[in-house]
């Protein structure tokens, strides 16, 4: 098993926004449905911590991760979650560094 864990920072004033992105879109529903995820969750910050999300999930494999971050559903959300997260934190917006998080 393994555990990926994906750190947000959502921009001023949007961290409900994101965390109703995750919810609308249904992300860790389809997630935990994705062969090989065992859980998956999203956590807010409750100090003043750079980010303020965490998403974690438990994979059985590496290959099963990877097979997430490569599937295209996943990829077509990434305009949307991006214009919620800060751009500072952000170590490259262009597309093809984006997301940040592949493994």
């Amino acid at each position: 098993m393994i555990r990926s864990v994906l750190t947000l920072q959502a921009a001023a004033g949007l961290g409900g926004e994101l965390e109703a992105f995750y919810a609308d879109q249904r992300i860790l529903e389809r997630a935990r449905a994705f062969p090989g995820c065992r859980a998956a969750e999203l956590l807010r910050s409750v100090d003043d911590s750079p980010a303020t999300h965490l998403v974690i999930a438990d994979w059985d494999s590496a290959v099963d991760y990877r097979n997430w971050v490569d599937d295209p559903w996943r990829a077509s959300l990434s305009e949307g979650l991006f214009a919620l997260l800060d751009k500072n934190e952000l170590p490259d917006p262009s597309p093809s560094a984006w997301p940040p998080w592949r493994p």
